[in-house]
């Protein structure tokens, strides 16, 4: 009995040490000794920066002070647990200094350390001595490469009746080959300014031309006629090609076979160059997965009689589907989403020759599988009478 009342006692105490809390620190007016052994590491637009934290028992976190272009101050804070900061923000190449102040419970500070860094380029230069632009169907195409997959902006602006430049677009991305456009303008030559600008409104350098938007027209879908070849991938689960061009998203068509490639031939009505062309793919779940289109090819030809025979046609366009967030397979980002909602274009070499009769020759879906879906289809270009 002696023995057992031993034993509880001695559970109550050793729990009782597990559940104590460690004594509050009081608070008071010694600051506490600043970090020591900085060492810099500059990176794009910023730098990391690592230290030794002082021995103080209170200490709370270590910050870092620093300007990021007149009248833009910025601070980023680390924890005690942390010995490492990361700056950010910096617009250009040239040495800021950069203060660490170490902070304890009761707000104190310790006397700061100043140490000089030297950002390597950061994004929006990087962007920006890649940043192209070229006369578009119906207005203008920018390129540019963001290696480093920073949140950039590209804007576009548009010189007015009045001589000065105005926006008319601004394209946000993280993806490391842009390709946009910006369309609806007259067939006249006009001035147009672009520049990279980040999240914190760093700006490069503008790049001027004066271009020439190519005149375009959205191809009638209500003349598209679907076709069916021998060798053509027949629908399944009722969704036929005609819903390919019925100008609604939210049917399509659905094939279903056993190898790839596949494809599907269709007739447009008319003879015209085409400019580009637009797919939506089926969203939800089925986002960048499933039979969505990964890799495929636009073809086309005037051979009526010979629609069957791959040798009367001439390959327009190689695609390739490109997900903008770049994440694996089953995961979107509201990138990606307003991507599916937009569709995804492609563009047709400008040296294509016209045509009047397409075939979409699926290589590759999403998920590998052995079926392709195609929502919605839309056909851009000059028509030729």
């Amino acid at each position: 009995m002696k023995r057992n009342i031993f034993i509880i006692l001695l559970s109550v105490a050793f729990f009782g040490c597990l559940e104590e809390k460690r004594p509050e620190i009081s608070m008071d007016n010694i600051p506490p000794a600043p970090v020591t052994d900085v060492q810099v590491r500059n990176i794009s637009g910023g730098a990391i920066l690592k230290y030794q934290l002082p021995d103080d028992e209170d200490l709370l976190y270590v910050k870092a002070l620093y300007s990021l272009k007149e009248g833009h101050n910025a601070e980023v804070r680390a924890s005690l647990y942390c010995d490492t900061l990361t700056i950010k923000g910096f617009g250009d190449e040239q040495e800021r200094e950069v203060q660490l102040v170490a902070v304890d419970r009761s707000q104190n500070e310790s006397e700061p350390v100043k140490v000089i860094v030297k950002p390597l380029e950061p994004s929006v230069l990087a962007v920006r001595k890649t940043l192209k632009i070229y006369p578009e169907f119906g207005g203008v195409r920018l390129y540019w490469q963001n290696l480093d997959r920073t949140e950039i902006a590209v804007v576009l602006e548009k010189k007015d009746h009045n001589g000065e430049f105005v926006q008319i677009d601004a394209f946000y991305s993280s993806v490391v080959n842009g390709d946009v456009a910006s369309r609806g303008m007259d067939t006249i030559p006009s001035d147009f300014r672009a520049y990279v600008q980040d999240r914190w409104e760093n700006q490069s350098a503008p790049l001027d031309t004066t271009l020439t938007p190519i005149f375009e027209t959205k191809f009638d879908r209500t003349k598209f006629k679907a076709l069916r070849m021998p060798d053509d991938q027949p629908d399944a689960w009722g969704w036929v090609m005609p819903n390919m061009f019925d100008g609604n998203t939210s049917t399509g068509f659905h094939t279903e076979g056993s190898s790839m490639p596949q494809w599907c031939t269709f007739d447009m009505g008319i003879k015209g160059k085409i400019s580009r062309i637009k797919i939506w793919q089926r969203s939800g779940s089925f986002a960048y997965n499933h039979g969505n289109l990964k890799r495929f090819e636009l073809w086309g030809t005037n051979d009526a009689a010979n629609l069957g025979d791959w040798n009367a046609y001439t390959r327009l366009i190689e695609c390739v589907n490109i997900k903008p967030s770049g994440l694996p397979l089953g995961q979107v980002s509201s990138e990606d989403e307003a991507r599916i909602a937009e569709g995804d274009e492609y563009a047709c070499p400008p040296d294509a020759p016209a045509v009047r009769y397409l075939r979409v020759k699926a290589l590759e879906s999403w998920a590998g599988g052995f079926a392709f879906y195609i929502m919605e289809i839309e056909v851009y270009g000059s028509e030729e009478k």
